[in-house]
């Protein structure tokens, strides 16, 4: 069944006015980017506006395709779209690029979207291979919302010729000012058929039990992959926003790397968030579904905190967080106990991990330090890794791997999760389960399920 209309900025005359409004401020910031004089070597020039405030998604949706990119915290307090490309780097080089002296009094520093591979070690298969260059990207054109604070701003990097840089940014303001269209209409999806997935999935399970029995292994968290065809290309932003409005906690994010493919999702999973010195990660592992009443969420809940099986699989995630971040930190505060994290469709435990980072620091060392973490590989990290690369048929690619925003101010990574990747016309979302002893093969295929369905709601 195909879903009814997105509507976009100009469906009302009160939206019609703010599209007028940022459309006008767009020209604005065009005509002062024209009229730029050029960054020096490693700086960026900046020049940033605030606007009167707008769904952003809903604005992303509208810009050309191709290039687009979007991050929202679990709080909702910090929301970044990026349209275009200004500058790509390899992860971590962002804290050397500085702003230049002559960039808009106030601009505040600039933010690079990261995303990175899960097992950056293994060849990427074909259909990963263009999401290669997304380690850390600074995008020309950035609309951001800080709490109630929202404001755009255009990004140059003196890395060629400036004039041609400037037009380029210029033109591409021109264009995010002219009106998108009245709507956009979702193709139908409809799900493929697994095949043989379950079998295959029964003998990969079975074989990491064998490592855990042999000792080789503690934990091994174990994907797979569900494939969904459409009716006609999809639009990333268009799907993202589907997601995000059935599971409304979570961090929100997605790739474009070329019009119609891009990697996205809505992840209950924080990797590490850095405000100054300060650090915060957690441990989010052991799952249960969520209840059909009230009365049965409880008792699911209830039963997920008195499982031993849950309760280890997640303290091997807490011992390694713990151990991450004691190499980096002057002091850290771990919750005592988990508590549930309930999503829409599903309830994990989870703890809460605060650090005091140690001079010199980088967001680069914690990402280094705490991905991947057991919650997603296993453990011991190392043999787990190993046996994954032997036991699933298929490359990861940015699935389970660091996301999200870093800038020198501070950082927000998460850990990708509950997502998919667009190919055009085509699905394909992931879910994984971890392995422990006890664990059975049946119902591990039975919790990946449940976390697809989000996914499953898309094409119904």
């Amino acid at each position: 069944m195909t879903a009814g209309p997105f509507h976009r900025l100009n469906t009302s005359p009160a939206t019609d006015d703010t599209a007028r409004s940022l459309a006008a401020q767009f020209l604005d910031l065009a005509a002062r980017v024209r009229s730029s004089a050029p960054p020096a070597a490693n700086e960026v020039l900046r020049i940033e506006r605030e606007v009167d405030p707008v769904d952003i998604l809903l604005w992303l949706r509208g810009a050309p395709a191709g290039a687009r990119r979007y991050f929202r915290d679990r709080s909702a307090k910090l929301e970044v779209a990026g349209v275009g490309v200004a500058r790509r780097a390899s992860f971590g080089t962002h804290e050397a690029l500085r702003l230049a002296a002559h960039s808009t009094d106030g601009a505040r520093e600039p933010i690079h979207f990261t995303a990175q591979p899960f097992d950056p070690a293994r060849s990427r298969d074909a259909s990963w291979q263009a999401f290669e260059s997304s380690a850390c990207v600074l995008p020309t054109v950035e609309f951001r919302r800080e709490g109630e604070r929202h404001c755009i701003a255009a990004n140059i990097v003196a890395d060629g010729n400036h004039e041609i840089a400037r037009e380029e940014t210029a033109k591409l303001l021109t264009r995010l000012a002219e009106p998108s269209g009245a709507c956009v209409v979702e193709p139908a999806l409809v799900r493929e058929s697994d095949g043989d997935g379950e079998a295959r999935w029964t003998r990969a399970v079975r074989a990491g039990l064998d490592e855990i029995r042999a000792g080789n292994l503690r934990k091994i968290v174990l994907a797979r992959t569900r494939r969904y065809a459409a009716s006609g290309p999809l639009d990333p932003v268009t799907v993202l926003a589907r997601l995000a409005s059935r599971e409304l906690r979570g961090f929100r994010f997605m790739v474009e790397v070329g019009e119609g493919r891009a990697f996205l999702g809505v992840t209950p999973e924080r990797l590490v968030s850095r405000s100054g010195r300060v650090a915060r990660s957690e441990a989010v592992a052991g799952t249960r579904p969520r209840g059909v009443d009230a009365v049965a969420d409880r008792l699911l809940g209830e039963s997920l905190l008195a499982s031993q099986k849950d309760r280890r699989e997640h303290e091997f995630v807490v011992e390694r967080v713990r151990e991450a971040l004691t190499s980096c930190s002057t002091s850290l505060r771990i919750d005592t106990e988990p508590r549930l994290l309930r999503l829409a469709y599903v309830q994990h435990l989870t703890t809460r991990v605060q650090a005091e980072l140690r001079a010199g620091t980088s967001d680069a060392d914690l990402v280094r330090l705490l991905h991947p973490t057991p919650a997603v590989a296993g453990a011991p990290i190392g043999p787990a890794i190993e046996a994954l690369r032997a036991f699933e048929p298929f490359d990861r690619g940015l699935y389970a791997g660091p996301v999200g925003v870093v800038s020198r101010d501070g950082a927000e990574i998460a850990v990708a999760i509950r997502s998919a990747r667009i190919d055009g016309d085509a699905l394909v979302a992931f879910a994984g389960a971890g392995i422990v002893e006890g664990s059975d093969p049946a119902e591990e295929w039975r919790e990946t399920g449940h976390k697809l369905l989000a996914f499953e709601r898309l094409a119904t």
